[in-house]
C-alpha cells in the first residue's frame, strides 16, 4: 500500500462547499449562509468537515483521510480512494479568493471534486500540473 510520505506532490483537500461554509459563519448574515449553501455534492470523497490528503505517486492519485493538527493538518494512513494515474482524463483547478475547486476527471465518467483552502492552492497546483502532464 502506498505510503503518503512518499507522494511525489500533494495537497490537502476538503469537501464542496466547507471552506465558503467556514467563512459565511465568520461573515455571519443570509448572505453568507447563501454562499455556503451553495455547494454542491457531485464528486464529494469526503464527509462534511472531513479533511483528506491527495498524494500523486509514481503509478497512482491516491485520496488519504487527514486529521486536523494544533498547527496544520496531518495525512493519516486511511485510504479513501485511489485511481492509476493513466486513468486521469483532466485535472484542472479553479482559484476564487477564498479557495479553490480542483477537479480529477477519470476515463470512466467519474469526478472527484475538492475544494482547496488559500493556504493549500499551492500544492493544489503542482498535483494538477503533474497529472496534467500523464493526461492520456
Amino acid at each position: 500500500m502506498a505510503n503518503h510520505r512518499v507522494a511525489i506532490v500533494g495537497t490537502f483537500v476538503e469537501p464542496i462547499g466547507m471552506v465558503r461554509s467556514a467563512v459565511g459563519g465568520a461573515i455571519g448574515g443570509a448572505v453568507g449562509a447563501a454562499v455556503a449553501a451553495s455547494g454542491s455534492a457531485d464528486g464529494a470523497m469526503l464527509a462534511r468537515g472531513q479533511i483528506g490528503y491527495l498524494g500523486v505517486f509514481p503509478g497512482e492519485v491516491i485520496l488519504f483521510a487527514a486529521k486536523r493538527g494544533a498547527f496544520r493538518p496531518k495525512p493519516t494512513e486511511t485510504m479513501i480512494a485511489a485511481a492509476p494515474r493513466p486513468a486521469v482524463r483532466l485535472a484542472q483547478l479553479n482559484k476564487a479568493k477564498v479557495a479553490g475547486v480542483f477537479e480529477i476527471h477519470l476515463h470512466d465518467g467519474t469526478a472527484w471534486r475538492f475544494e482547496v483552502p488559500r493556504v493549500h492552492l499551492g500544492g493544489a497546483q503542482k498535483v494538477a500540473a503533474m497529472l496534467s502532464q500523464n493526461t492520456y
